[in-house]
């Protein structure tokens, strides 16, 4: 009867906070990366800061063009394209987290994603990308 079904963890908690690389600097800027891992399932967070606006159109549909923010670190990619949310607080829309690591906002909810400079006077928009996939 010593049998179990279920092996304990091989491992514990793995987190990093580095190594997300933002794909054009002069487009985004990184705030914040985070990831943990546990038996091989893996969660992130980043936050982008947002220079120059990623206009939706002006006219039905609206959308955003795909646009790559950056690459997760090697290692801490999922084995298939997997989806993801991403929210400004105002724009949030779905976006892919690719084998080779890349991130890729592609939609929205009808609204840009703005920088400070935009003329809306307020402050530029902070990307916040989430996902958890199994390795």
């Amino acid at each position: 009867m010593g049998a179990t079904l279920y092996p304990p963890p091989a491992q514990g908690v793995e987190t990093i906070n580095s190594g997300f690389t933002i794909a054009d600097t002069t487009q985004f800027s990184l705030g914040s990366f985070s990831a943990r891992r546990f038996n091989g399932v893996v969660s992130f967070l980043v936050v982008v800061g947002t220079l120059k606006t990623i206009s939706a159109g002006s006219t039905a549909p609206y959308n955003l063009p795909d646009v790559v923010i950056g690459t997760l670190p090697s290692g801490w990619r999922p084995p298939v394209t997997q989806t993801a949310i991403f929210s400004t607080g105002y724009a949030d829309g779905e976006a892919d987290v690719r084998a080779d690591g890349t991130v890729i906002i592609r939609t929205t909810n009808t609204y840009s994603i703005r920088n400070a400079t935009d003329g809306s006077g307020g402050v530029a928009d902070n990307i916040t990308v989430s996902s958890t996939f199994v390795q």
